[in-house]
Formats: structure tokens, sequence, C-alpha cells
């Protein structure tokens, strides 16, 4: 830029008299070599410039980059392809989720070349289908809480992953989502099109697909701004509320050739929301005045750090804890403040509430708080924005993560010497908490007297008497989360509120990618096993050596469908179906004939055994988790229920 400026300042028109003031001065001989020098200088930069111009590809970001913070040496990249999966890497990618397609050649190329180029990339994890891609990656965050990467094939593969992208949206997973875009040019570009399916293929806006579902969507348009772009991407992702992102990638713009590339310093992410100091007074002021406080929390525990944060909150003050169909382990299950998951009873005597990240605090025609409670919600986006429908009652609403209101109540509360009247509250919660296990005790003693086939709670039982306490358990359904004990952060997941099924199984086989020491256990029903794709997920336990243990519960029915019909039409059609044509279900319900479960781990080199008669669960079990712990082979239980 400084030469240009000399060239340009002393070619112009108003260097004239500048060149006559130095010929007084200097003499004639002097200024002509100045003018030799000049020109000289001027055909160096046309030198350059054709140079630059006459390359195929680009001079990367080589100006840029001198200009900007160093991030790192020179990477030797030869195409945007390489360039972007080094810059992933630099950024704390551990493994790279693909469904490759023909617009993935340039990566394909760059793990080639990887052995001699010497350039250092995420682990590529080969995903035989799309929904178990995305829910690899799902699950890999929910145990690292690490951003995660996943490309998958231009917009036919992008339509197949957006069940599980819903998914993600809803749970808040950080996941740079990624797919290929058919090539834009019809020739003469490297990685334009040479196929038939490259002219279906293309849509005039891929990413309205999921631009509802995702935070951010765009098109990378040239590889000399890719870094500021997947920086950009990478940051929305993680800024708070996390969620998922969408970034399209051209097959002839992964293709540009580039001549080395060094990566910039990366763009700091945004802290995280603080709840408003006032805002905290009040609810600790509302608190410490009511005889039955209780927090009420569905997702807290997505940051393993809050559990103990909320214990020590409980036990000081004496605050009771309940979880609204949890979906991680907010809080010990075996402590004398935790007050279950039945909202009736809590509603029934609380008199000041606080929702924690609970996108559905309670279901307005089955119950409510009562009229004289205080009511406050709070997390990162406590109105949950992307809801169409969403209206709960609220005297105080907080935008804050987990962590910081936790602490910050921690702090009002002590300023407020709330500690002072705690034992007295403890004493109220513990026997309300104590009458709620009984409750559940009683519930299970039942089941167990009974002899019959295999429940939903006889599986919940045994599995409850033989995984592992720091065991990751995974289900999508049919593990009854009341009736369990989880008091370990991070080992509890249920599946996410969108309900997207097929999620189960994938997202365990990724929890034990970033687990590798722990044993994983994914409980599934037979639908949601089903649509799970499990040839695929099998094949990718063995593939990536991934010793799952998947127990499907198998009645040969959609459950939910059958249920939710017989709470709308009571006594009616529905209800007189199953009997009347002598079938366990009603219409559009039953998923006889149920295939034989057991073949599909075996497919792919996996144990597996099926169990009939409760008397054999727990033997079967045991035999399980020897497998999945000693052998370190995937396994799989089809458990025949009713």
């Amino acid at each position: 830029m400084r030469v240009r400026a000399f060239v340009s300042s002393w070619n112009g028109t108003d260097s004239r008299g500048a060149r006559a003031c130095l010929a007084m001065f200097l003499g004639k001989s002097l200024v002509r070599i100045i003018d030799l020098i000049y020109i000289m200088v001027l055909q160096l930069v046309q030198m350059q410039i054709t140079t630059i111009h006459s390359k195929p590809g680009i001079k990367m970001r080589q100006d840029q980059a001198n200009a900007a913070p160093q991030g790192g040496e020179v990477i030797p990249a030869q195409s945007v392809g390489e360039s972007y999966l080094a810059l992933l890497k630099q950024r704390g990618i551990d493994y790279f989720y693909v469904g490759a397609g023909t617009d993935t050649v340039s990566i394909v190329e760059a793990y080639a070349r990887a052995d001699q180029s010497g350039i250092a990339f995420p682990t590529p994890v080969l995903c035989t289908h799309e929904n178990l891609a995305v829910g690899m990656a799902h699950g890999y965050y929910m145990i690292s809480q690490k951003p995660q990467v996943v490309m998958l094939h231009v917009s036919v593969g992008a339509a197949n992953a957006v069940c599980g992208i819903m998914n993600a949206s809803r749970s808040q997973v950080p996941m740079l989502f990624t797919a290929g875009r058919t090539p834009l040019f019809q020739d003469g570009k490297r990685g334009s099109r040479n196929g038939e399916i490259h002219w279906a293929q293309e849509m005039l806006d891929q990413g309205g697909m999921v631009r509802e579902l995702v935070k951010w969507d765009y098109e990378l348009r040239d590889g000399c701004n890719m870094e500021q772009v997947v920086d950009r991407a990478i940051g929305i992702s993680m800024t708070e509320p996390r969620g998922p992102v969408y970034l399209m990638l051209p097959r002839e713009i992964l293709a540009q050739e580039v001549d080395g590339f060094r990566p910039s310093k990366p763009v700091a992410i945004p802290a995280p929301p603080h709840p408003d100091a006032q805002a905290v007074r009040e609810l600790a002021r509302r608190i410490a005045a009511a005889s039955h406080p209780v927090i009420v929390t569905t997702a807290s525990g997505a940051d393993p750090e809050t559990v103990g944060l909320l214990v020590k909150l409980a036990e000081r003050f004496g605050v009771g804890v309940a979880e609204a169909k949890a979906r991680h382990t907010n809080f010990p299950s075996s402590h004398a403040l935790h007050l279950g998951h039945d909202a009736d009873a809590v509603f029934a005597q609380a008199d000041a509430l606080l929702f924690l990240e609970t996108d559905v605090p309670w279901i307005p025609g089955k119950t409510r708080p009562r009229d004289e409670a205080f009511v406050a919600h709070a997390g990162t986006d406590p109105l949950f924005n992307r809801y169409a429908v969403r209206s709960f009652r609220s005297d105080l609403t907080l935008t804050t993560n987990a962590r910081a209101l936790i602490e910050a109540l921690h702090a009002a509360l002590e300023e407020l010497g709330a500690a002072d009247g705690a034992a007295a509250r403890r004493a109220a919660l513990e026997a309300s908490a104590a009458a709620t296990r009984q409750a559940a005790a009683g519930v299970m003693q039942r089941v167990l007297a009974k002899d019959g086939p295999i429940t939903k709670l006889f599986l919940t039982h045994c599995l409850d008497e033989v995984r592992p306490q720091d065991a990751i358990l995974v289900n999508e359904y049919s593990a009854i989360r009341p009736q369990m004990c989880f008091d370990e952060p991070g080992t509890y997941f249920g599946n996410p509120s969108a309900a997207g099924l097929g999620w189960g199984l994938p997202a365990a086989l990724g929890a034990q990618q970033a687990a590798p020491d722990k044993t994983v256990i994914c409980v599934v029903g037979d639908g949601a096993y089903i649509f799970a794709n499990p040839a695929a997920c099998h094949h990718a336990a063995a593939a990536h050596k991934l010793p799952v243990l998947t127990v499907v519960f198998n009645n040969a029915r959609w459950e939910a469908v059958y249920r939710s019909t017989l709470t709308v039409y009571p006594g009616t059609h529905a209800a007189r179906y199953a009997e009347e044509h002598e079938t366990k279900t009603g219409p559009l319900s039953s998923l006889d004939p149920v295939p034989d479960f057991e073949k599909y781990a075996e497919a792919s080199g996996g144990w597996s055994e099926r169990v009939t008669r409760r008397e054999d669960l727990v033997p079967a079990l045991k035999r399980a988790l020897e497998v999945v712990r000693k052998e370190k082979r995937h396994a799989l239980l089809n458990v025949i229920g009713a």
C-alpha cells in the first residue's frame, strides 16, 4: 500500500511543483535518478499485479494476516477446503461429523493429502445418515460443552437433517451445521458441475429449509473471507442462548487454490448474560419471605457446574428444588430437598416459585401455581422467543445464564440474612420431599409385587439397580425418570423438548465419543429406535469403536400416539378399538410385525440378546454391561414388554 501511494503521488499532476523545487536545491541530475527509481518501482508493481491475477487461485489473506494480530504460523494449505479444516482445528474442533457427497471433494482431497501436508485437521467421523451426524454432534456437545461441526451433502443432506437441527435448536446446542451447495457454474472452474444431479439439487433458497431453526445462515461467497465467516458463525453459535448456525459451502469456493493460510487470533465469544442486580435483590427478598420457596428446573444442569452451586444455595437458605420434565441431572435425586417431578404436589404448597431454564413450567389445562404465589422465570431466553405461542404468569423475569443467577442469588440471600430462617423452611420442605419419595417407592413396590410382562416401570427399576452411578444414561422415552436416582452431574440426558424421534442412539454415540472412559447406556422405545436408522447407528458404533449399550423397550406400538388419542377422545371409538379388534393399541399406532432388532447390532459385529421374562432382565443387563466395558463392543438388549 505504501509503494502504491508513492507511485501515485510522484506520478500525479500535484507533484510537478515539488519536482521543480527539488531540481533547484538538488540539481537536475539527482531528480533524473529519482525518476529512474520511480520507473523501476512502477515496473515491479505492475509485475506483482500481473503475477497475482495470472494465478488460477487466490493469494489468501496475506495482506490481512500481516496487518492483523497473528494467531499462528503459516499453514501450507493449497485450497480453501484445506484452510477451512485447518481453521476448525485451530478453533478447538475435535471431530468433523460428515455425510460425504459430490460437494466434499476438496475435503476428501485435504484428508488424503494430510500425511504429506502435515496439516492438523479435526478427526473425520463418517456418518451414513444425516440424522446420525447431527445427533452425534449433539451428544458430543452434551458432554464436552464445546461447539461442534457437521457437514452434509448439499440440499438433500440438509433436508434429511432438519429434525435433528430442530432438536439441537430447542436444546440450545451450538453447532456449525454446514452443507455443500450445488456447484455455481456449469463449467469453467475447478469444482463446477460435472454430474447430472448438479442441476436438480440446486435450490433458490437452500438456507430457507432451516432458517427458522438456526440463529444465522449464510452462503460463503469467496475463499478470501472464509476465516471471518467461520469465526462469526462459531461466535454466534456460542453466544447465549446458544444454538445451531447454518453455512453453505459451494464446491468451487472450497476448491479455490491458495498459497498458504495464516489464521488470525480468534474473535472473543461474548460473555454470558448476568442478571440485573435489582431484580436479583427482589427475587431474594421474595424467597426469604416465603415459607415454602421452590426452584423448578428443566435444563439448568446442561451446565454441570450449576448442580453443586444449586445444592449449596438450597441447603444454606432452605429452598426446595423440583424438576419438570428434566433433560439433565439438575439436582441430586437423593438429596433431602429434592421435591420430585410432580408439579401438582409442588404447586399445592409453594408460595414462591422460580422457574429456571424451564420452557413449559406447567400445562394450563392441568395445573398451575396458586394465585397468591410469587412466580419468577429466569434463563438465557426466559420468554423462549422462538416459540410462537407461550404465555405463563410471571411476576419477575430475568435474562441470565443459570450459573450467574445462582451465584448472584446466593450472595443476595446472604446479604439479607436469609439463612436465619432456613431451618424452618428446610424442615417443611424435607417433609414434602420425603412424602414424594415415599409415594414413588409405593408405586414401585406395587409394580414389583406383580407378575406378568415387563413394563417400563419394571425396566426402569432394573436399570437403576445395575447401572454404574457414574454411567451416562441417554433416555428417549422408555426410562421413567422420576423412578431413577441420578446424583452426579452430567449423567442423565433426556430427549429434547421438540421430541424429534431418532435422537437417542446417535446422541449416545456422540456422548461415548466425548467420554470414552465412561459407560454409556441408551434407553429407547421401539419407535424411537427405528427412527434412529439403527443400521447406520450400529455401523458407526463399530466403525468408530463406540461401545454403547442400547436397551430397546419393544411393545410393538407407538404408545404416545394411542395415549394422546385417548386423552382427547376418552370413552369413544379409539378407547374401544383395541378390545373390539383384539389388539394392544388403536389405528396408526401398531408397529407389528416388529423386526428382530438384535440383528441390526449383529450385522455390525455387536452383541445382542432378546429378553421376554422379568426374571431374565437383570442378568441380561449385567451380561450386556460386561460386553461394553470389557470387550469394548457395542451391545443391544431387545426387551419385549407390554
